[in-house]
């Protein structure tokens, strides 16, 4: 008598039965205060790809920044490519103004001088930078 007086929780089949079923994994029946307890399996991608654009905006300031630095350094290969022109335009000046017997001025000398300091180690930088690394 004691065994009719038990009181036993309705067993409901599990959502996840038929699937697991498939792959010969043993479903035994859950209880439904059990079910009602279970929360929804999140997936992991979720939670790091919103969209799935998530690469894509964090590494956007990255490309931003990177878009910058090499309009600057192709700017800055302009500005001394246009130096370095200048540089050989004074010293062929100057050149042809010694052999014509005029005295050399050095103001133009010191110019051309620094313009190639300036210049000619940039460009070798850039095009390490650029073609050979």
């Amino acid at each position: 008598m004691a065994r009719a007086t038990e009181r036993t929780a309705p067993v409901a089949e599990s959502p996840h039965a038929r699937s697991t079923l498939k792959s010969s994994c043993p479903a035994g029946p859950t209880l439904v205060a059990c079910q009602r307890c279970r929360r929804p399996v999140r997936s992991s991608a979720r939670l790091y790809s919103p969209g799935g654009c998530g690469c894509a905006l964090l590494m956007a300031p990255v490309m931003a920044a990177a878009m910058g630095l090499a309009a600057l350094s192709l700017g800055m290969a302009a500005l001394a490519v246009g130096g370095l022109a200048i540089a050989v335009a004074l010293t062929v000046r100057e050149v042809r103004r010694a052999r014509g017997g005029a005295s050399v001025r050095p103001g133009f000398a010191v110019a051309a001088g620094a313009l190639y300091l300036a210049s000619v180690p940039y460009l070798v930088f850039f095009i390490w930078l650029w073609f050979v690394d």
